[in-house]
């Protein structure tokens, strides 16, 4: 039997250091394919602004006058607290909601498939179809606007979370249970931190539905917020401002999408040290 040489300090200094040349590298390729990609963007809309005029696309700079003229004025300070206000809202309330019934549905087999074709249902139902009958329940208030995007958001993370939850490692949950775990043991301490990777994706791709169903519900229901902002922008045919407004909810989205990352980031550390500790 042969003894496997492990790195001296100095060969691990070594190999540290050419992984983070390495990443430095990658991370500024990355940064220059991305600068890349947004000059020849600008281009195209400057050439497209030339060939078709502004009724097709605008000027960027106009774009970038129009959007420090609707902030300094308030506008889109006060658009982007109504959007929040639902978005946030409708978001927390699907997050909750979705998890727990994840949860449930994964954890009892007999519930999961009993409740399945029902879910099944009403999730490959376009949450579009549910407006009327949500203006008929909370009329055009926004109650209305965070129920639709609660809707919109419910059933990515309730699937998630129950695909997560039933599919657990089974040596682990076999393991707790032959040590005499309860179920809420085995619940809160083997399948629900076995099944992160799957609540975050959940809860990534619900965070993107809901500001999607947000500008929904502001273009379909009393207009307000950025989507409302969007609307008057586009009857109007003032595409500065339009874009303007577009370029605030892509912005928007860049931000929550880069924070739920981070979460999974720091969650899979976590999961990392607590498989490292067992």
């Amino acid at each position: 039997m042969t003894d496997v040489a492990t790195p001296t300090t100095p060969a691990r200094a070594a190999i540290a250091a050419r992984a983070a040349q390495a990443r430095a590298r990658r991370r500024a390729l990355i940064i220059s394919a991305q600068i890349a990609i947004a000059v020849l963007l600008l281009a195209g809309m400057y050439a497209l602004n030339g060939a078709q005029g502004n009724l097709v696309m605008p000027r960027p700079d106009a774009v970038a006058r129009q959007f420090v003229a609707m902030t300094l004025d308030g506008t889109i300070p006060r658009a982007l607290g109504q959007t929040l206000t639902v978005l946030v809202a409708g978001f927390v309330i699907s997050a909750v909601t979705g998890v727990l019934g994840g949860i449930i549905l994964g954890g009892f087999p007999t519930i999961g498939r009993v409740m399945e074709p029902f879910v099944n249902a009403i999730n490959v139902t376009p949450s579009a179809a549910f407006i009327p009958l949500l203006i008929a329940w909370f009329s055009l208030y926004t109650e209305a606007k965070i129920a639709l995007v609660w809707l919109a958001a419910f059933f990515p993370i309730l699937l998630n979370t129950t695909s997560g939850i039933a599919n657990a490692n089974k040596d682990l949950t076999e393991m707790a249970q032959a040590f005499g775990a309860r179920r809420r043991a085995l619940f809160w301490s083997v399948m629900v931190p076995d099944a992160l990777p799957s609540i975050l994706t959940g809860l990534r791709i619900g965070v993107a539905i809901s500001t999607i169903g947000t500008v929904i519900a502001e273009l379909t229901m009393a207009q307000s917020g950025l989507g409302g902002l969007l609307t008057a922008a586009g009857n109007r045919f003032q595409m500065d401002r339009y874009f303007a407004v577009v370029v605030v909810l892509m912005a928007l989205g860049i931000l929550i999408t880069s924070g739920i990352r981070r979460v999974e980031r720091h969650f899979g550390r976590w999961r990392i040290s607590q498989a490292e500790g067992r």
